[in-house]
């Protein structure tokens, strides 16, 4: 037998920022929010690759029958660093803040040492996971990690939505934490500043719109998108940045180097090289991921240099121009056309 203040505890001193328990009991509310949702068509018809089992996904026991408990943690990703490292004559296209560095597997080696822990005190069974086929975000709320924000990130009253998220799941009884009764209130400022309005109704978004979803998708942007896409490359965090809850969250130095990228990428760069020189520049990222198409990002980055009219791109943007692929095609004409017409 082990207690939840002594699991805490460890887990404290390995490193991770907060600690939650709950029950492995299948979450059947989110499934049913899910799937209203995609009867409303609001996604892309990029496949998630984590919901292509659905079931598993929001019950953990369909894979792991004995699981009783989950452990979920949650670790700040908010740093004190240039988020735009662009020099002249070498415009540079952003990266999302939470995936300048691996701070998903920095906090899965934490939650990897903590389940040795337990087994070496119970024996139990164990599962461990972050950005990983369960769902976290509902595991994360019935932990008490965190509350939903309008923006459906979950926010940690320390550490705002400035986190990334794993868990343990165990087939050990553990003493569970309460959710937080908690929410935004009167808040929305997320709804009002995301750029293309994807925020449809409070908690609920439209994917379709969404730049953080959209840069992994693989198409030619509708011109209202394009248009406010500025220089993102990678993700985006409006919706974030706007919070007034992760004003207040203090910056703290990096938890982990593993696959460090960088806050910005040369946007020339990322157009003269191959996807295979891509890969084994930026390893073990998000960005580089076996699911991040690179076609998509050489995409965003001919948006980026649209919005950014540097005529010094247009050679570039010349030769996509002529490429034999149509979204590469479209995309560059646009992007020359805002340069010429600046």
């Amino acid at each position: 037998m082990i207690e939840a203040k002594d699991i805490k505890a460890f887990g404290y001193r390995i490193g991770i920022d907060e600690i939650g328990i709950t029950t492995a009991e299948p979450f059947d509310q989110a499934l049913a929010k899910y799937k209203k949702q995609r009867t409303k068509e609001l996604f892309t018809d990029r496949q998630h690759r984590h919901l292509e089992d659905t079931k598993h996904f929001y019950n953990v026991r369909i894979k792991f029958p004995e699981a009783r408990s989950i452990i979920a943690a949650c670790q700040c990703y908010l740093t004190n660093e240039k988020t735009n490292l662009s020099e002249p004559g070498d415009p540079h296209g952003l990266i999302a803040r939470y995936t300048w560095r691996n701070y998903y597997k920095g906090l899965k080696n934490r939650l990897r040492e903590l389940a040795h822990f337990i087994k070496e005190k119970t024996g139990a069974s164990f599962r461990v996971y972050s950005n990983g086929p369960v769902a976290e975000k509902p595991i994360a709320v019935r932990s008490g990690i965190g509350y939903y924000g309008k923006h459906s990130v979950v926010v940690n009253q320390t550490f705002g939505s400035w986190i990334v998220l794993g868990e343990i799941i165990t087939d050990i009884e553990i003493e569970p934490d309460k959710a937080l009764d908690i929410n935004c209130g009167q808040c929305e400022k997320c709804i009002d500043a995301c750029p293309t309005r994807a925020i449809v109704a409070p908690y609920i978004i439209d994917r379709r719109r969404c730049i953080q979803e959209l840069t992994n998708w693989y198409g030619v942007l509708p011109d209202d998108i394009a248009e406010v896409w500025g220089n993102r490359l990678y993700g985006c965090t409006v919706c974030q940045d706007v919070c007034p809850v992760n004003s207040k969250v203090a910056v703290r130095l990096p938890s982990t180097d593993l696959g460090s990228v960088g806050s910005s990428i040369s946007l020339l760069d990322i157009l003269n090289m191959s996807e295979s020189k891509y890969r084994q520049k930026y390893p073990d990222n998000q960005i580089t991921a076996r699911w991040i198409n690179f076609k998509a990002i050489q995409r965003n980055a001919l948006v980026c240099l649209g919005n950014i009219k540097d005529k010094q791109t247009l050679p570039i943007l010349e030769r996509f121009s002529k490429s034999n692929d149509g979204v590469f095609t479209k995309t560059a004409h646009w992007a020359i056309g805002k340069i010429r017409n600046a």
